[in-house]
């Protein structure tokens, strides 16, 4: 059986073009869902003319568009060329599990929109996503939140996301494939909650800038409500019992550590948010990466 990859395409077009093209030939994208959130912080940017923008998985365009209209050049970057809706975008073959097509540090922004959590080596995704960004360059990382509140009912109760579907099978982990190839559009089947997409983003270098807010779900505003307390009881015990551990690392790092996923447990922007919209800087190459954790955990073995 051959090996099935998540695979992309790749196509750039300056601002300036981009921003003629679209004026002569205005494309209407939908602004619902996780798009509305992501053009309006794209718009609220200042001008990035002269900025590299990589966007992927571009989809049909829509974040390649905001960006553009910013002035920024874009390369765009998808599973299959004809997603893309925006003329005059040279599309190139290329698959998303081996090393993107860019030299390192050739790009200061990445928008990756509901893409992550269809890739099965998220961490190799991150770390060439680390590669190719300039220092302090920022990710813009969305994906469905596995760990708002009826999410983590749902996870109890089925291990599915929504109660009202079943976990995932080989029915639908499947999203879309075509006939001539052996590429594969995976679904959710590698979703991923906050706590674990936060320990593959440190790992590969990256650190929060800002967790920006996006649709509150009724039912986990409801179960945040009724449960926040034994929450808040559960999250300090946890934090007071495991703050003892690992006692070759100083104290201060790992009531750091520690405390911020406490906090990113409790956010509400977590509980309640329908949809993960992160902005992550780059803040470290990947080889200094290593470097600090062979030393955490040199620490932690007491050698």
């Amino acid at each position: 059986m051959p090996t099935h990859h998540l695979a992309i395409c790749c196509g750039s077009m300056s601002g300036m073009e981009m921003s003629s093209m679209t004026t002569t030939n205005p494309i209407q994208f939908p602004q619902g869902g996780i798009h509305h959130f992501v053009s309006k912080y794209i718009q609220g940017m200042p001008d990035l003319t002269g900025k590299v923008v990589l966007d992927i998985p571009c989809g049909d365009g829509r974040g390649s568009h905001e960006f553009a209209k910013k002035g920024a050049e874009i390369i765009a970057l998808d599973l299959f060329p004809h997603f893309m809706k925006l003329p005059d975008v040279e599309a190139k073959y290329a698959d998303l599990m081996e090393p993107l097509p860019l030299e390192d540090g050739s790009v200061d922004f990445i928008i990756c929109q509901e893409g992550i959590e269809h890739v099965p080596d998220q961490l190799g995704v991150l770390e060439e996503f680390n590669r190719v960004l300039r220092k302090d360059g920022a990710l813009l990382l969305t994906t469905p939140n596995f760990s708002h509140m009826r999410a983590r009912l749902s996870r109890f109760m089925l291990e599915s996301d929504y109660w009202k579907r079943m976990p995932p099978t080989e029915i639908d982990c499947i999203w879309f494939a075509e006939e001539e190839s052996d590429k594969f559009y995976f679904g959710h089947l590698f979703l991923r909650g906050a706590q674990h997409y936060e320990s593959l983003l440190t790992i590969s270098g990256f650190q929060a800038a800002e967790r920006v807010r996006t649709d509150i779900g009724n039912a986990s505003l409801f179960l945040a409500i009724l449960m926040y307390p034994l929450l808040l009881v559960y999250s300090l015990l946890s934090w007071l019992y495991y703050r003892r551990k690992n006692k070759q690392v100083d104290q201060a790092t790992r009531d750091r550590i520690l405390w911020d996923r406490v906090t990113l447990n409790l956010s509400m922007k977590t509980l309640v948010c329908k949809h993960l919209f992160w902005v992550m800087r780059k803040e470290y190459e990947l080889p200094e990466v290593a470097k600090r954790l062979k030393k955490l955990q040199k620490d932690i073995s007491g050698r």
